[in-house]
């Protein structure tokens, strides 16, 4: 009874017109705000807000069709995004979710989460090898899930799901985004984040409470394990090769063994005791991208580049990138001053 009366409350939470306007301004903030679907339903905001409201409330509920895009930076991914009412019927809907499942997430699982992120999980990493060089050699086990979001098993999942949530209208809305065909969930739903991290808690638990490992850390599909012990991450290695495979369904695109002396990819730097540098293939990508927008004499592109990659650069030992960078941006600038 308790239980029933619980998930009553989350229902209700989702559907409660503040929850919904709450939802709106996110998803206004977290996309391109001048797309058609968005004027579109900001014409008659009140109006199709209360709709929206309204199709929850009778279970009528069904996202739009997907428009699906390619992108090649780090790597070719696919892309799926869903009409401007659909973002604000997910935002809606993890605002009041998100938190049940927050509550049991291990603190070492570092992507889309409140006061975490890369940064937060470099940090943390660096400072782990740092203890453990104190007491010898540190050794990695670095593994990366292949295909992880496209590998997630839905019937998995929401046995994991609905170890919190018990209300058939609330399992029914995270249905409608996850798919129920157990072809993984889609790349770019606010909600396929959550389902993720979720799926991801299974083998963190597993890590955390079997195997005992104390300097574990994830991000989303990336894994690392610290040891100063190499024949313990071997031990590992094969056990979470074969729990994540039966278990999880899920398979190892790669992984290797390796003491800090060869420092350690993960987020995007090069992680030793002393240093933490941004890995080179990011930095060719952005001094081509940074080369490009100087020859062209694009500004404003260069300068929006320049401010999304800045907090990436400060958080590594990167005098030399940054003196680069500064030099091509001052370039720039001097090439559209001689135009005018």
């Amino acid at each position: 009874m308790q239980q029933t009366a619980k998930n009553l409350i989350i229902i209700e939470k989702i559907v409660d017109i503040d929850n919904l306007r709450l939802a709106y301004k996110k998803a206004v903030r977290g996309g391109n705000r001048y797309t058609a679907s968005h004027l579109q339903f900001k014409e008659n905001f009140e109006a199709n807000l209360f709709l929206l409201q309204e199709q929850l409330i009778n279970e009528v509920y069904k996202h739009g069709e997907y428009h699906t895009f390619k992108v090649y930076e780090p790597k070719e991914r696919i892309i799926a995004s869903l009409p401007f009412k659909d973002r604000v019927a997910q935002h809606a809907i993890n605002n009041i979710v998100e938190p049940i499942f927050e509550s049991m997430f291990y603190r070492t699982s570092y992507a889309c989460r409140t006061n975490k992120g890369t940064h937060q999980g470099v940090k943390a990493v660096q400072s782990k090898i740092r203890v453990l060089a104190q007491e010898g050699t540190v050794f990695y086990l670095k593994m990366d899930f292949s295909k992880y979001f496209h590998s997630i098993n839905t019937d998995i999942l929401f046995k994991e799901i609905e170890k919190k949530i018990s209300d058939r209208r609330v399992l029914k809305l995270l249905r409608g985004f996850a798919g129920d065909d157990n072809a993984g969930i889609q790349i770019g739903n606010l909600l396929s984040q959550l389902f993720a991290n979720i799926y991801g808690h299974i083998f963190d638990r597993f890590i955390k409470t079997r195997l005992k490992a104390t300097y574990y850390f994830r991000y989303m599909d990336d894994t690392v394990i610290l040891s100063n012990n190499s024949a313990e991450l071997k031990k590992f290695q094969r056990v979470l090769a074969l729990f994540s495979q039966i278990y999880m369904k899920l398979r190892f695109s790669k992984w290797h063994i390796s003491s800090i002396v060869r420092p350690l990819n993960f987020l995007g730097y090069r992680i030793s005791e002393n240093y933490k540098l941004i890995r080179k293939d990011s930095v060719v990508r952005a001094k081509r991208k940074i080369k490009k927008y100087t020859r062209n004499n694009d500004l404003p592109r260069l300068e929006l580049f320049l401010a999304s990659w800045g907090g990436h650069i400060k958080s590594a030992d990167s005098f030399n990138l940054v003196k680069f960078i500064n030099k091509e941006e001052q370039l720039c600038k001097m090439k559209l001053q001689l135009n005018r």
